[in-house]
Formats: C-alpha cells, sequence, structure tokens
C-alpha cells in the first residue's frame, strides 16, 4: 500500500491566482483519510475528504467552535482547460470517490498512488469523456 495518495490538478488557473493553480499534484497520507464521500449538486460533481486531523476554530462567526476538522473538497471536470460538468456517472465504479479508494488500497510498489478518474456518463470510452481533477480545496469545519 503506498503511503500518499496524488491528485494530478488540471486547470487553466495561473499560479497564485488564489491558489487553486491547475497543473500541480496535491498530495495526503493514507493514514491521514478518514472518509471519502462523492457530491452531486446541480450536475457538479465534487469529491469530500475528511482528514482525521483536527484544527482550533477561532472565528467569531462560528458559534461555540473550538475544535474542527481539516476536510479535502476536489472538484471534477471533463476539461483540462475550463469548468465543464461531467454527464451524469451511471456506472458506481466510476464515481470520483472511488479512484481514491482503489489508490488507497492498490500496491503500487512506491510511495505515492496517483488517484485517476474514470469516464462520465455510461463509462464507455467511445461516447463518454475522461475526467479529472479541476481543484483541491483544504478547509476546516467544526461539525464532523
Amino acid at each position: 500500500m503506498a503511503k500518499f495518495i496524488k491528485f494530478k490538478i488540471n486547470n487553466a488557473t495561473a499560479p497564485g491566482a488564489g491558489g487553486n493553480w491547475g497543473g500541480r499534484d496535491v498530495l495526503i497520507g493514507v493514514d491521514d483519510i478518514e472518509n471519502v464521500a462523492d457530491a452531486v449538486n446541480g450536475g457538479v460533481y465534487t469529491v469530500v475528504v475528511t482528514l482525521k486531523s483536527f484544527v482550533g476554530l477561532s472565528d467569531a462567526a462560528i458559534a461555540n467552535a473550538t475544535i474542527g476538522g481539516r476536510i479535502l473538497t476536489l472538484s471534477v471536470s471533463t476539461s483540462i482547460s475550463t469548468a465543464v460538468n461531467p454527464t451524469a456517472v451511471t456506472v458506481d465504479a466510476n464515481m470520483p470517490s472511488q479512484s481514491i479508494v482503489r489508490a488507497m488500497t492498490a500496491n503500487p510498489g512506491g510511495i505515492a498512488a496517483s488517484a485517476q478518474l474514470g469516464l462520465d456518463g455510461g463509462g464507455v470510452r467511445a461516447t463518454d469523456d475522461q475526467m479529472y481533477w479541476s481543484g483541491a480545496v483544504f478547509s476546516s469545519v467544526n461539525d464532523i
């Protein structure tokens, strides 16, 4: 089993523009992953990775928040240059979260395993599109 999961982020955002620039790798320690879940909202696919680490929250806007968790939210697109929502994924094994599960259980013979997305729609190479990780944003929450 690999020690890290690698996400290749593909988008057209220039470095330094909001911190979510494309053409970079994001590494997460396998032992730091607590949960992986798909989220689909209005055709927009994201994967929410809940990490085991905790952080202190002192934002006055978050009532009674003193401790929270770290979240990695990964966006999915069928284009490496612009945000294009995938066609509804109808094959359970092609849901974006499953690429992370496969990478976590793979035996790559190295330190890092890549979470490579599959095809959208019904997963047919001739008619469906390759999905890519288009963004990675870390955040802190107090409701985990």
